[in-house]
């Protein structure tokens, strides 16, 4: 089977693309706690609570090999630093399972920044978003993050 890579927009409510070369295969939102534990699934073919109920996701992953990940970053900038104060800073907790798990298992991890989302647009991301589009906000996200990653990373 096809090698796939895989692209997140980290938060509480997940956004998460499946690539095959440059083609999107599909686009899904998940919870946070479920995102690390499907990666891990994937990737040691153990069955966990996220593998069996993103069943329909999980499905799209067995039998592929991981090549990459492409990972939204997360940062504190300086003039929000103050109203971070006593913040769990879930987010970034989530990137840290998200890279030790594919660390672990050698899939390399590359990391985007947040202001990608006007020129994934400029190159034509719209035209593989989900709909309706609020609901899916956060799996066009990483949508996004696909067609920024294939327009200036990818070398197929």
């Amino acid at each position: 089977m096809a090698d796939r890579w895989l692209t997140i927009d980290p938060g509480e409510d997940t956004g998460v693309s499946l690539w095959e070369g440059s083609e999107l295969v599909d686009a899904y939102t998940l919870k946070m706690r479920d995102v690390a534990d499907l990666l891990w699934s994937w990737l040691s073919g153990e069955v966990t609570d996220a593998s069996v109920e993103h069943s329909e996701f999980f499905a799209q992953l067995q039998g592929h090999k991981l090549i990459r990940v492409v990972c939204e970053d997360w940062v504190i900038y300086p003039w929000k630093a103050k109203s971070l104060a006593w913040d769990e800073c879930r987010t970034a907790r989530l990137i840290g399972a998200i890279t030790w798990v594919a660390n672990k298992y050698d899939v390399p991890v590359h990391f985007q920044g947040a202001k990608i989302k006007e020129r994934a647009v400029a190159g034509g991301a719209e035209a593989y978003f989900l709909r309706p589009l609020h609901e899916n906000r956060h799996a066009n996200d990483a949508i996004m993050h696909g067609v920024f990653y294939v327009q200036t990373e990818l070398r197929v």
